[in-house]
């Protein structure tokens, strides 16, 4: 679908029945979803989406803030029509409690993945520091510190993939310096804090106490903070628990989105 500012987003529905949307966090994909999409398609009409500038969608000149990814994303819900169940993880949970509190389209209920209301110092040191890994060693280093941080050891020691990365090529180095320094930015330009009392659907918090990159009492004060929120939190998996401990994500998700 395109966006007023010219952007152009790719969205892919599969399944039938509610409409549900998914909501990918920092990297901004929709195959982020990609292994619980098929579950999900057995009882829900799902949409997924490439956030502007990443993927298969285009930038825009509007600037990337999550208010702008918000309006995308609910601009999307709004077209396939009827109410939508929205589901988003870390940066998509910013995304998905703008949408709701905002009231930017039809929504049934919400989860709220790996979120976060406010960046406290930890999330600002973090970032902060991944940012300097961008600008001083490169896309491909920031990508694997990436991984250290968001998946569990035993993932990546599956994985077996250590290899020293590679630097890009001039031209795509500066195209990636440039997309991901600019959604830090709105990741850490984000406040939630006014938003909670605007919540009025219902409401799960899902998080796990090992997540490195939004730690786990960031979960707890959002689902305080939202009236009626209800809080399931995972024992493990990692930032990525949606894609390492898929089981367990969908037993808390697909009961309260069943409802």
């Amino acid at each position: 679908m395109t966006r007023p500012d010219g952007a152009e987003l790719a969205v892919t529905i599969t399944g039938e029945g509610p409409g549900l949307l998914l909501v990918s966090g920092l990297g901004g994909t929709a195959g982020f979803w990609s292994r619980i999409v098929p579950v999900l398609a057995a009882s829900f009409r799902v949409a997924v989406l490439d956030q502007r500038g990443v993927g298969a969608s285009t930038r825009g000149t509007a600037p990337v803030t999550i208010t702008t990814l918000a309006e995308d994303a609910a601009a999307v819900a709004t077209e396939l029509g009827g109410r939508f169940a929205l589901c988003g993880h870390s940066t998509g949970a910013a995304i998905v409690l703008t949408m709701a509190a905002g009231r930017m389209c039809d929504v049934s209920r919400i989860v709220l993945s790996a979120g976060w209301l406010q960046p406290d110092p930890y999330l600002r040191a973090l970032f902060t520091t991944r940012l300097a890994i961008l600008e001083r060693a490169g896309y491909a280093a920031y990508e694997q510190m990436g991984r250290f941080l968001g998946y569990p050891a035993e993932t990546l020691v599956a994985a077996g993939n250590f290899a020293t990365p590679d630097r890009l090529p001039e031209g795509r180095e500066v195209e990636e310096r440039q997309r991901w320094s600019e959604r830090i930015g709105a990741l850490l330009d984000f406040n939630g804090t006014d938003l909670p009392p605007c919540v009025s659907v219902p409401t799960l918090v899902v998080g796990t106490p090992d997540d490195l990159i939004v730690p786990h009492h960031h979960q707890r004060a959002t689902a305080e903070a939202i009236p009626g929120a209800a809080f399931a939190p995972l024992s493990d998996g990692g930032h990525f628990y949606p894609q390492t401990r898929q089981a367990a994500f969908l037993d808390r998700v697909l009961p309260f989105l069943s409802v």
